[in-house]
């Protein structure tokens, strides 16, 4: 008896061994998913420019799905804006995520003549004519590479480690040092330029990251 009970204890554990590789397995395979749809919506940081205006100002980021056969998979039609100028982004750009082995990974797409679609965040409509004839793809050097973490819900995201990703301001040369967590609710964005030798700060915001929160989708 004593026999037979080691035996079954064994395969119990075997057993739910087997389930949680199983169970990791399935997350693992949703996190393009789970990303995609955490992404996916409006963001502002109006609790953060209420409390310090004078170190933030008040922004908007909105992330539009595209159709899966421009990029051959999840992309999105992004814009930056201020609260008060929502129809004129100061930025705006496609980007692409793929899963790549236990990360994911993001590409970042410049738009040819991006005023022609201008709100298209908030109006899909106006994206029509966006196809991949209009988009030149940025150096992969430049890319995000997103890992999830279990315990807080989020992906966090950094630029691809190297120093290549080349940026020049003010005829100096600094690289790319992005960091970003994305959460169900939660979204905060950091892009700063780094001297090449010494790693000191030469461009970005010097009082932390943007925090973002997503605005609820009017019924």
């Amino acid at each position: 008896m004593f026999f037979f009970f080691i035996q079954a204890k064994t395969f119990s554990t075997l057993a739910k061994i087997s389930f949680f590789n199983k169970k990791n397995i399935c997350k693992l395979t949703s996190s393009l998913d789970k990303f995609t749809n955490y992404l996916e919506g409006e963001w502002d940081n109006r609790d953060q420019s209420s409390k310090f205006p004078a170190l933030w100002s008040h922004i908007h980021v909105c992330f539009q799905p595209l159709p899966t056969d421009i990029l051959n998979g999840p992309s999105f039609y992004v814009e930056s804006a201020y609260d008060y100028m929502l129809d004129k982004p100061y930025k705006t750009a496609v980007i692409q995520v793929e899963k790549k082995g236990r990360s994911l990974e993001m590409n970042n797409f410049r738009i040819s003549q991006p005023e022609e679609f201008w709100f298209g965040s908030y109006d899909p409509s106006l994206l029509k004519d966006l196809n991949r004839k209009r988009l030149a793809k940025l150096p992969p050097e430049c890319n995000t590479i997103f890992e999830y973490d279990l315990e807080s819900d989020q992906f966090k995201g950094y630029t691809k480690p190297g120093k290549k990703c080349l940026i020049s301001r003010n005829d100096k040369k600094t690289y790319l040092d992005s960091r970003i967590i994305l959460g169900e609710d939660f979204y905060s964005s950091w892009d700063i330029g780094r001297n090449l030798v010494d790693d000191v700060q030469v461009w970005g915001a010097t009082s932390g990251p943007f925090i973002f929160k997503k605005k609820k989708k009017e019924l």
